[in-house]
């Protein structure tokens, strides 16, 4: 592939992202500590007159974490585009997602651990309803993924030209790992309010479906569409394909990211509707336990710490290994 080729699928992939993280600072990131209304912050339940005080300094202190994460984000850009680095384009926007959601979640934890240290104590409502995985993964499906990533290293290990080791395990880690992280996913539980139970069990149910079917694109599908394409590229194509193949690996991969990002943008506004009155997981604690951290189990706390945790190493690697 030649260099104006290669170029031009760096600025394509600039071209779909930049506005896609324009429309999510606008539509949804800018004021998401009230998603759940005026009356919490980030999921914490706050006075009434919480905006008229500390209120204004805490959506400041957001906003300037946003701000700067933006702008890290814009500096790099900025940088691959004066300097013409235009492969660093894939570490652009990796890096600013490793960044971005650390960042988030510290965010969060520090909210909950200075606002939510005495959520009030609500009466419990108990859902008898049991939780199969086949009712929410498929299985042939998964089966699939699986046979998929095989089929990919075997044409990579059967091409007999280099490749990128670290890039295809990372891939194939986070497709892999998804798998586990949908069964933690169904698993997961809520305690629901005696108030309003029902309602609330609807929307920890559409809640639940939308993460798993949102992950399973974004984090499984489309990385498996890229590692995929790489191996067809790699053992079955000559040494250097027609331009057109690469096109179609890219197109075909952004082709499930938009289609992601759609998923993802509409599901957020069903929730944020579903759940206007209702009161959000980790708001409050049954008369038996304590609030649950962000809405979550154990259980996938402990999965999400062990998935990203091997996404960071697989990309702080090649850092430490220079430094060392």
């Amino acid at each position: 592939m030649s260099a104006p080729n290669v170029v031009g699928v760096y600025i394509f992939i600039i071209c779909v992202i930049v506005p896609v993280l324009v429309y999510a600072l606008v539509k949804q990131l800018w004021n998401l500590p009230l998603q759940n209304g005026p009356g919490y912050f980030f999921g914490v339940e706050v006075p009434a007159e919480f905006y008229e005080g500390p209120g204004r300094s805490w959506m400041a202190g957001f906003h300037a974490m946003v701000v700067a994460l933006y702008g890290v984000c814009g500096v790099g850009l900025t940088a691959i585009i004066a300097t013409r680095r235009w492969e660093m384009t894939p570490t652009w926007a990796g890096g600013f997602a490793l960044l971005f959601v650390p960042s988030m979640f510290i965010f969060q934890a520090w909210t909950r651990h200075k606002l939510g240290v005495n959520p009030p104590v609500r009466p419990v409502a108990l859902a008898l309803e049991s939780r199969r995985f086949g009712d929410y993964i498929s299985w042939p499906a998964e089966a699939l993924v699986v046979a998929l990533v095989v089929l990919s290293w075997w044409l990579l290990l059967h091409g007999g030209r280099h490749f990128d080791w670290r890039s295809t395990m990372l891939q194939s880690w986070v497709v892999l790992g998804m798998i586990p992280g949908k069964m933690a996913m169904v698993r997961m539980s809520w305690p629901l309010p005696a108030e309003l139970a029902e309602e609330h069990f609807r929307l920890q149910e559409v809640s639940r479906r939308f993460w798993m079917r949102l992950s399973g694109i974004i984090f499984e599908w489309y990385m498996l569409v890229i590692l995929l394409g790489v191996a067809v590229l790699h053992g079955l194509l000559p040494v250097h394909p027609a331009a057109v193949w690469r096109w179609l690996v890219v197109g075909s991969g952004f082709a499930v990211w938009g289609y992601g990002m759609i998923v993802m943008f509409g599901g957020m506004r069903q929730m944020k509707a579903m759940g206007g009155d209702l009161r959000p997981a980790g708001s409050w604690k049954t008369p038996f336990g304590r609030a649950s951290c962000f809405g979550t189990g154990r259980v996938f706390l402990v999965w999400f710490a062990i998935w990203f945790g091997g996404i960071l190493a697989f990309n702080l690697y090649p850092l430490c290994k220079a430094w060392l």
